[in-house]
């Protein structure tokens, strides 16, 4: 297998696929959603009492609370939560501070740590420790990531196929020297990626360069999930990326285009997307702003997801904070048994020999804009 190089990458050795664990979709079922609690800002705390209520209403919700703090947060959340875990943490942006949780189909559960540098410099490093702190609670298996990442830049179909945000993966703040071909190893050997697809720009108000989830997500295997376009140029570049774009299975993409969010009074200072929207067993959480815009997105999600509950949540004061709400919430999947599983991924969603991570990379990876 790869072994690392002199910047400090490596390949599948050692790795959650060796191990035949990958990243399931956003959908697959959870065991419970990790949500952070705002130690003293009143406003969030009012936000992220609604998030709580919301996804409690669908499956268990763990609150991590700075110690001191619990009481506060059971008094606002009361009986919703199930469990309340006095453990410190900097940022509310627990997806990105947090671990990524995987499965392997046959019951078991994994997680990765990822390295973590404050978002390349542009945040708080508070949090470095917090993923292994968590797991350590949650006592499930952890794998050290050999890249700097953070979970809100990438999200998978369940099937084989990671959508990820190069100009966070390539940032030369957090992964300097990082090849294209060592990224795609790592994506394979981490998250059992057979293809990953490669968004080279940022949402417009992405002050942090790390969600992916602003401009796309899956809604299933083959079907994306973005802002229409037309309001933003970004927008209209990531449409037509994605629509010349296949997947790991080969087939080609296909594009739900909701619509643009309001921009508000400073022109995208924040990422509004509706596109940030939160699978939950039975549900889904859709973000709003408080414009006409809001019911048409989830009339249009309700149409992807038609065995799915759709519940809008207020989102403009997260928002407003840098706090889309995919961010704040880590899922933790079931543990389920898949037994079509092996038959339905491509070989190198599980492992790779080295010696074939050339030919790899030609069939499943975008590395080029117009190689599909």
């Amino acid at each position: 297998m790869t072994q690392a190089n002199a910047a400090g990458f490596s390949g599948a050795a050692g790795s959650p696929a060796a191990d035949a664990f990958y990243l399931p979709a956003d959908n697959f079922r959870q065991a419970r959603l990790w949500l952070p609690w705002p130690a003293s800002n009143s406003v969030l705390q009012a936000a992220m009492t609604t998030v709580v209520r919301a996804a409690a209403a669908f499956e268990p919700v763990s609150l991590l609370a700075a110690p001191g703090s619990e009481a506060a947060a059971r008094a606002a959340c009361g009986s919703d939560v199930d469990e309340i875990v006095p453990l410190a943490h900097a940022s509310l942006r627990l997806r990105d501070t947090g671990p990524t949780f995987l499965v392997d189909g046959k019951g078991g559960s994994a997680a990765v740590d990822w390295r973590f540098n404050g978002w390349g410099a542009r945040g708080d490093t508070s949090d470095v420790d917090l993923a292994h702190a968590l797991l350590g609670v949650a006592e499930v298996r952890r794998f050290r990531a050999p890249l700097t990442l953070e979970g809100s830049s990438f999200v998978a179909d369940g099937r084989g196929t990671v959508l990820a945000l190069s100009s966070a993966v390539f940032d030369t703040a957090r992964n300097p020297g990082l090849s294209q071909m060592e990224a795609f190893s790592i994506f394979q050997g981490w998250l059992g990626a057979a293809r990953v697809i490669w968004l080279p720009e940022r949402h417009p108000g992405d002050r942090l360069n790390t969600d992916v989830r602003a401009l796309a997500a899956f809604a299933a295997p083959g079907v994306c999930v973005i802002t229409a376009p037309g309001d933003h140029p970004v927008f209209t570049r990531t449409a037509d990326h994605l629509a010349r774009t296949r997947d790991g299975l080969g087939m080609m993409l296909e594009l739900v285009r909701l619509p643009a969010p309001p921009r508000g009074p400073r022109a995208l200072p924040y990422p509004l997307s509706y596109t940030s929207f939160l699978p939950v067993n039975g549900g889904l959480l859709v973000p709003a702003f408080d414009a006409p815009s809001d019911a048409r997105a989830a009339d249009m999600l309700a149409e992807v997801f038609p065995d799915r509950a759709i519940k809008l949540v207020p989102a403009t004061l997260l928002a407003e904070s840098d706090l889309p709400l995919t961010s704040l919430a880590v899922p933790h999947p079931a543990r389920l048994l898949e037994r079509d599983r092996a038959t339905v991924l491509p070989r190198s969603a599980w492992s790779q020999p080295a010696t074939d991570a050339e030919g790899v990379l030609q069939h499943y990876a975008d590395m080029a804009d117009n190689e599909r």
